[in-house]
């Protein structure tokens, strides 16, 4: 399978809103997923807007979460692929191009599997839903500027991940984001997929140039951490 300010369950970078969901993968589609996998995506630098004071971080550590230095990924490159369409439930076994997500963010299944039955409306009692990406319309990255977790002080909402591209590939993602926020849901969400595992695929409320890219989604550290390390960091 093929599968600024940014901000989702999973960052915020100026000039972009992008929410983002967990999620498990059908086919190539992946598993395991840090965070919700529908939080938001946005640019590192979107205007300030009120919010309540935010507590100190988890563990003190002036509220910052393991940060980790960007490179080149080890092992599969992550590809930012666009959403077409969502069907409730998970996906089915074999399905071309497609992703279980996962609402809370945790762990999921392969293969389209999961445990418990279908609930009314052919949704899961998890809330899993299948998501069916283009695998030819959006990009691959093989190295980050950045991938860092920190606390949501601005938001006092959990951890978010900021991650940073640089040249061609931060072109290529304010091209692409720019498209998707023009898109009704699901369409205006972007998959972050990462070999048969999807990490996030958080929505896009406007273009992301500049390469500073933000997850947001309520993360715990531990989810945060994960996730910064699957973009590129560490």
């Amino acid at each position: 399978m093929r599968t600024g300010w940014v901000r989702a369950r999973g960052v915020a970078v100026a000039g972009l809103l992008l929410t983002a969901s967990a999620a498990t993968g059908c086919d190539d589609g992946g598993s395991d997923g840090a965070g919700e996998r529908g939080g938001a995506i946005g640019g590192a630098f979107d205007p300030p807007k009120k919010a309540p004071s935010a507590p100190e971080a988890p563990g003190g550590g002036g509220g910052e979460g393991g940060g980790a230095a960007g490179g080149v990924v080890s092992g599969p490159p992550v590809k930012f692929l666009p959403v077409e369409r969502e069907e409730p439930g998970p996906c089915p076994s074999g399905a071309a191009d497609a992703y279980t997500d996962t609402p809370t963010g945790k762990t999921g299944q392969t293969s389209g599997t999961t445990s418990g039955g279908a609930a009314s409306g052919g949704a899961t009692e998890a809330g899993q839903s299948c998501l069916y990406v283009d695998p030819d319309g959006g990009m691959t990255v093989r190295r980050t500027e950045s991938a860092k977790a920190t606390f949501d002080t601005q938001y006092a909402n959990g951890f978010i991940v900021t991650i940073g591209l640089a040249g061609a590939d931060a072109a290529r993602f304010g091209e692409l984001t720019g498209k998707l926020a023009k898109e009704q849901p699901p369409r205006n969400r972007l998959a972050m997929v990462r070999g048969d595992k999807l990490l996030s695929a958080p929505s896009v409320a406007s273009a992301i140039p500049g390469g500073k890219v933000q997850i947001t989604g309520s993360f715990d550290r531990d989810e945060a951490e994960q996730l910064a390390r699957d973009l590129g960091g560490g």
